[in-house]
C-alpha cells in the first residue's frame, strides 16, 4: 500500500480553513499545495486599520490586519463551537498589500477610477523604482474554544518593476476589463496586467495571495508538532 502524501498527512490531522473569499488564495492551497478538503471561512474583520499610524511601517500594517483576521475567526469560531467534533482545526488568515516607493499602502481601488490612477503611479511616476507586494499570514492551531493559539504573523515581501514604456491606452483598456479591480493595488499578476510587469523579485505566488513555501512551512510544522 502507498505511504500517504504530506497533503494527506495534513488533512488527517486537521480541518484545514481558509478564512478568506479569495479565489486565488484558494487555489494555492487547494490545486498547487493538493488541499482538496480545505473548507473556507469569511473573516468578520473591517480591516479598518488606520493606515495614517503605519506611515513609517507599512509591513506592520499588513501584518496587523492579518493578526486582526484571525482574531476576528477565533471569536466566529469561539461561538459556534461544537465540542463533539474530535478533530483539530488549522486556520490560514492572510492580508496582502502593495507598498510604493513613498511608503502609502494599496489595498483593492474598488473604482476603475483609482484603479487608473494607481497603475498610472506604478508605471510612469514611480518608473524604474520597485512596488513592494507583502503578504502577511497567521495560523490558527484550533483545538477547541477554550484551547487554540494564534501563532505569530510572518510576511513575505516581492518586488515588482513595471514598465514605465507601457501605453495608456493598455492601462485604461485592462482598467475597462475589470479584471484587477478586486485585488491589492490592482494589479492582478496572473491576468492579463502581468504585461505591465518588467521583473519580479520574489515569490510569485506571494502576489497573486499567499507565499507558497513560507505557508507551507508553516503548516508542516504545525503537522510535526
Amino acid at each position: 500500500m502507498p505511504s500517504t502524501t504530506i497533503s494527506e498527512q495534513i488533512q488527517n490531522k486537521f480541518d484545514v480553513i481558509l478564512a478568506s473569499s479569495s479565489p486565488r488564495r484558494y487555489q494555492i492551497l487547494h490545486d498547487v499545495m493538493g488541499l482538496r478538503d480545505l473548507k473556507l471561512m469569511k473573516p468578520s474583520f473591517e480591516e479598518d486599520l488606520d493606515k495614517a499610524l503605519y506611515r513609517n511601517d507599512p509591513i506592520r500594517y499588513v501584518r496587523d490586519t492579518s493578526f486582526c483576521k484571525a482574531q476576528g475567526i477565533a471569536k466566529d469560531l469561539e461561538a459556534q463551537n461544537d465540542a463533539k467534533d474530535p478533530k483539530e482545526k488549522l486556520i490560514i488568515c492572510a492580508d496582502t498589500i502593495v507598498i510604493d516607493t513613498d511608503n502609502i499602502i494599496y489595498e483593492k481601488p474598488g473604482t476603475k477610477d483609482a484603479q487608473l490612477a494607481n497603475l498610472k503611479k506604478f508605471c510612469y511616476s514611480d518608473k524604474g523604482h520597485p512596488l513592494r507586494v507583502a503578504t502577511a499570514v497567521t495560523v490558527i492551531r484550533w483545538r477547541d474554544g477554550k484551547n487554540y493559539d494564534i501563532r505569530d504573523p510572518f510576511h513575505e515581501i516581492t518586488e515588482l518593476y513595471c514598465d514605465g514604456q507601457i501605453p495608456i491606452e493598455l492601462l485604461e483598456e485592462y482598467v475597462e476589463s475589470g479584471e484587477g479591480v478586486a485585488v491589492a493595488g490592482g494589479l492582478m499578476i496572473q491576468g492579463i496586467s502581468g504585461i505591465v510587469i518588467k521583473t519580479i523579485n520574489g515569490d510569485y505566488n506571494n502576489v497573486v495571495g499567499l507565499p507558497l513555501n513560507r505557508t507551507f512551512q508553516a503548516i508542516y510544522q504545525e503537522l510535526n508538532s
